[in-house]
């Protein structure tokens, strides 16, 4: 629907892609990749239900880790996306994240261009 990801089924090592700009001079712009370390959900909450963070070890992220023993690692949490149509504004809360196990030629030139500009 308008671009929002109806749903989005993750496990632990499943490779990702970040799909908006969340902090761009350390790496984490949309397009970015990583391989899925954890998934954080509330108590007594559990799939289907959405968690809280999904903790995400990014390839060519340059910023603060969450822990010493877990390098690169950033919990991505859910935001509220909206998408404009004919009929009205439409609001959901999803986490910023795709599926990565391929990428356009487009979307890996814009990495790559990303990385030294």
């Amino acid at each position: 629907m308008l671009g929002l990801e109806l749903t989005i089924f993750l496990a632990k090592g499943v490779k990702v892609m970040l799909t908006m700009n969340l902090w761009a001079t350390v790496g984490l712009c949309n397009g970015a990749t990583g391989t899925v370390v954890n998934i954080i959900y509330e108590i007594n909450h559990q799939p289907s239900d959405l968690p809280i963070a999904v903790i995400v070890q990014f390839d060519n992220y340059r910023g603060p880790s969450i822990s010493g023993t877990m390098p690169s690692c950033v919990p991505i949490s859910p935001l509220i996306v909206s998408a404009q149509s004919l009929d009205g504004v439409h609001e959901r809360q999803q986490l910023p994240l795709r599926f990565a196990y391929a990428l356009t030629m487009h979307k890996s030139q814009g990495l790559h261009c990303q990385e030294y500009g």
